[in-house]
């Protein structure tokens, strides 16, 4: 009796995962498209560094520069993301942070600002691409305690911030930085 009961039991659960599965595609394909990426505006908000931000190549949102701030507009809003610096380190910035695994901690000084509408921003909608094509996420780099890591927020208000570091275990700085925006990559910057 009791097999029977763990058999019920085991494909009541199997029945349960495939129909959120079919449920979680069928909301994925019921998101919106984002609209294209636009250029920054000549007025682009001033990073910490106190240097100006630098618009992003006319119509081009891939390969920029620390400074250069992507701007993508959808249907709920406009979110403005500048990566102001990039820098390594050998070991963790913390007295108790592990070492990286593979070498190096790439440590992104990250600026989100919501200018219309809502949006949102979150430290896992970037991943590191090494110039081999292999990824990384942010994941082992919280630990690394560089800096303040950039925090989430979801349907942010028009004039709300977030900054804060991203920081990644990589070989070396040779690579690009990516965001996703609806799981969709909108813009890359290259140390």
């Amino acid at each position: 009796m009791a097999v029977v009961v763990a058999l019920l039991c085991c494909a009541g659960g199997v029945a349960a995962l495939l129909v959120a599965g079919r449920a979680a595609n069928e909301a994925a394909e019921a998101l919106p498209t984002p609209g294209p990426a636009r250029d920054a505006p000549g007025d682009a908000p001033t990073p910490r560094g106190g240097e100006p931000s630098r618009p992003a190549t006319q119509g081009e949102t891939f390969g920029m520069k620390p400074g250069d701030t992507l701007i993508i507009e959808d249907d709920k809003g406009t979110i403005e993301i500048t990566v102001t610096s990039f820098r390594t380190v050998k070991e963790g910035c913390l007295s108790f942070s592990p070492k990286p695994k593979k070498g190096l901690y790439l440590i992104a000084e990250v600026t989100a600002t919501i200018t219309t509408g809502t949006s949102s921003i979150n430290p896992f909608f970037f991943e590191w691409v090494a110039d081999d094509g292999t990824t990384t996420n942010g994941l082992a780099g919280i630990f690394a305690g560089c800096g303040d890591p950039l925090s989430s927020g979801t349907n942010l208000r028009a004039g709300s911030k977030r900054a804060g570091t991203l920081a990644f275990d990589v070989t070396d700085d040779k690579g690009t930085l990516e965001y996703r925006h609806n799981f969709k990559t909108e813009g890359s910057w290259q140390p």
